[in-house]
């Protein structure tokens, strides 16, 4: 249970540092092929879906957006959590 949740804190920090890195060099390259290298997201999962049973609404959804460096910024926090464990 341990590994699964250090596991999943590594995903989420590695995710969010990429996305942050992903927009602020999106800022920095406003156009060009470095902009499209860093902008370009893969989106994943499930888009909302909403049921009305009239009395409530239910939405359902699981929705991942992967760039260039979310998928960096997880692999770089997967080897810092690495070094630092072991």
């Amino acid at each position: 249970m341990k590994s699964i949740f250090h596991f999943t804190i590594i995903v989420l920090a590695g995710a969010l540092l990429g996305t942050f890195l992903g927009k602020v060099m999106g800022i920095w390259f406003p156009a060009g092929p470095v902009h499209s290298l860093f902008a370009t997201e893969i989106n994943a999962g499930l888009h909302p879906s909403t049921v009305d049973l009239g009395l409530m609404d239910l939405t359902f959804g699981c929705l991942f957006k992967f760039n260039f460096t979310s998928l960096m910024g997880i692999i770089i926090a997967a080897l810092t959590y690495k070094i630092l464990i072991k």
